[in-house]
């Protein structure tokens, strides 16, 4: 992350009020590009999931649900309710850890365009979760 600030100081100063500006655009990250394939949006009116509730429960607003790779990799667009850089490790842990159960262990994401947030959670087992975060533009989102 520290090489990406510096890295962004060095290429236009701009960078340094909005560090998102020297990030990709959503389309361009590593979710896309290297983690989900062949998504479809699911209509969120007629989709019931157990995610759904661990979502409601934390009071995130759910946006838009993908589902990829063989409809086997979730991709949730939310708005998240705290600050996922805040110190709310607590709250997020949980989320994590619960939203991981929902899934029946699988492996998800969840992408946060206010915040400019992508936070890929691997799941290896019910006792082994690992959390990847990004940084994307806000701007050129799906």
């Amino acid at each position: 992350m520290l090489k990406s600030k510096l890295l962004c100081i060095g290429l236009a100063t701009t960078c340094l009020a909005q560090p998102a500006f020297c990030a990709p655009t959503l389309e361009a990250t590593s979710l896309y590009k290297d983690i989900a394939h062949g998504c479809r949006s699911v209509d969120l009116k007629q989709w019931s999931h157990p995610t759904r509730r661990v979502l409601d429960y934390a009071h995130i607003e759910l946006k838009k649900v993908e589902l990829c790779n063989n409809e086997l990799y979730p991709v949730f667009t939310v708005r998240f309710a705290y600050d996922p850089n805040g110190p709310n490790d607590k709250y997020f842990n949980k989320l994590y850890a619960d939203m991981a159960a929902a899934n029946g262990y699988h492996a998800y994401s969840l992408v946060d365009q206010s915040f400019g947030l992508i936070a890929n959670v691997g799941v290896a087992g019910k006792k082994n979760i690992s959390i990847s975060y990004e940084e994307f533009s806000p701007t050129g989102t799906n």
